[in-house]
């Protein structure tokens, strides 16, 4: 078998497993919901701004702990987005774990 076909076998293995079915089916209720979308967003740049703050080594101020504080209530809340984030995390780590595999095939070249 050559190497695209067994590519397209393994996409089609990753689209047809538990773990990517329930990211998609939990990714398209939060976006039938634009409250929970909307919350969503503002979650992930709530993330980036912790993110950017941890990058340059800087403290968080009290006005972003209470803004972070505030959306993870939110976000703990609220049942649809929490299962999308647990299945975005499993789907998430099911590629890592491919990609791992991926790579460790091709490491020893590398040397």
């Amino acid at each position: 078998m050559a190497v695209n076909d067994i590519a397209t076998k393994l996409a089609n293995e990753i689209k047809n497993s538990k773990e990517y079915k329930d990211f998609k089916k939990s990714m398209n209720e939060v976006k039938k919901d634009k409250e929970c979308e909307k919350l969503l967003k503002d979650y992930r740049a709530v993330q980036m701004q912790v993110q950017n703050h941890a990058i340059r080594n800087q403290q968080l101020d009290k006005r972003i702990i209470s803004k972070v504080d505030n959306i993870q209530r939110k976000v703990a809340s609220n049942k649809k987005l929490c299962d999308y984030l647990n299945s975005e995390q499993r789907f998430t780590l099911m590629m890592d774990g491919i990609n791992k595999i991926l790579a460790q095939a091709v490491k020893k070249d590398y040397k």
